[in-house]
């Protein structure tokens, strides 16, 4: 248990140094609010990702590529994409950035630009609700869930379907996260928040 918490902690310790590197939040800031997101943001990360929205008054598409061109001058990033997603459900621009490690890990980093008033499901409002109900034991669950689909043990699902089983389902292993799973699909966008759906706890 000690070591998975020690590889989250070392995720977190090198995901704000690139950030702080690529000053990603102070380049973002000039055109919106910038909010960390993800499992960077709850202390939950595992795999090499960054996550960011950036709440604009009107998400633009120049706003990106100025913040990209900068970002793309690192020697460190390798890749740069982007998509326009404002007329799809999503609602937003979206970019992503490669930056390669010097030990060469590369890192994915995704920021969604959205309208501060956007109606559908975004990440900002599920970062503070998650980090109040993680306890130590919730905590480590999904690390293991997390590393154990990472090194191929189990079949792998987006970590917000690890969050609503360990959480709201009481999962602890593999196999009762395929059974829990199985029984309570999701939407492709959710809303979902911690105890706020009423679902069924796995067997003990």
């Amino acid at each position: 248990m000690v070591d998975i918490l020690d590889q989250a902690e070392e995720r977190l310790r090198k995901a704000h140094e690139i950030l702080a590197e690529l000053q990603l939040f102070e380049r973002w800031q000039v055109f919106g609010t910038p909010i960390l997101v993800g499992a960077v943001a709850y202390g939950l990360a595992m795999a090499p990702d960054i996550d960011m929205e950036i709440h604009c008054d009107v998400p633009r598409i120049e706003d990106g590529f100025s913040v990209l061109r900068e970002c793309a001058l690192h020697p460190n990033v390798r890749k740069a994409r982007f998509g326009n997603y404002l007329d799809e459900v999503d609602e937003g621009l979206y970019w992503r950035l490669i930056y390669r490690t010097d030990e060469g890990t590369d890192w994915k980093i995704d920021m969604w630009a959205l309208h501060r008033d956007h109606g559908g499901p975004c990440a900002m409002p599920l970062v503070e609700p998650l980090r109040q109900v993680l306890i130590p034991e919730t905590r480590c669950a999904i690390l293991e869930l997390k590393a154990l689909m990472q090194d191929g043990s189990i079949p792998r699902h987006p970590s917000i379907d690890i969050y609503r089983a360990v959480i709201d389902g009481g999962v602890r292993t593999g196999t009762q996260l395929e059974a829990w799973l199985e029984l309570h699909p999701r939407p492709f966008l959710t809303f979902w928040k911690p105890g706020e759906s009423t679902v069924s706890s796995v067997s003990q």
